[in-house]
């Protein structure tokens, strides 16, 4: 699962919507161009959890956590990128395939995770 390409990865964000994506889990309140909230990151006493939907980004002026809607479910969910990128595939209905050296190497990883257990 090491070879998405670019373009499928552009389609993945393209139909999760970073705003929908994100008020998944948090309440954003508007403020001008962009929407707010707490950090989920941080100990927040104030709004400084900025999302950018035009852009397709987030930023916390807190803590300095910010990337695109992969990082933030990376984040959120606490799984690596390609977990996070199948996550959103899977929400949005597209597809990903994986070749059979993908599978090779995941069995390999689960395997070693139990033996490390």
């Amino acid at each position: 699962m090491n070879k998405i390409s670019k373009e499928k990865l552009e389609e993945i964000k393209t139909k999760n919507d970073i705003l929908d994506v994100v008020s998944e889990y948090i309440e954003l309140t508007p403020k001008g161009n962009r929407l707010m909230s707490l950090c989920p990151f941080h100990n927040d006493k104030t709004p400084s959890f900025t999302v950018y939907p035009e852009k397709g980004f987030f930023y916390c002026f807190g803590c300095g956590t910010g990337g695109d809607i992969i990082e933030f479910i990376q984040r959120i969910e606490k799984i690596d990128y390609i977990s996070a990128v199948k996550l959103l595939a899977e929400r949005s209905g597209v597809k990903i395939t994986e070749d059979a050296e993908d599978n090779y190497y995941i069995k390999m990883r689960n395997k070693i995770l139990a033996i490390n257990q």
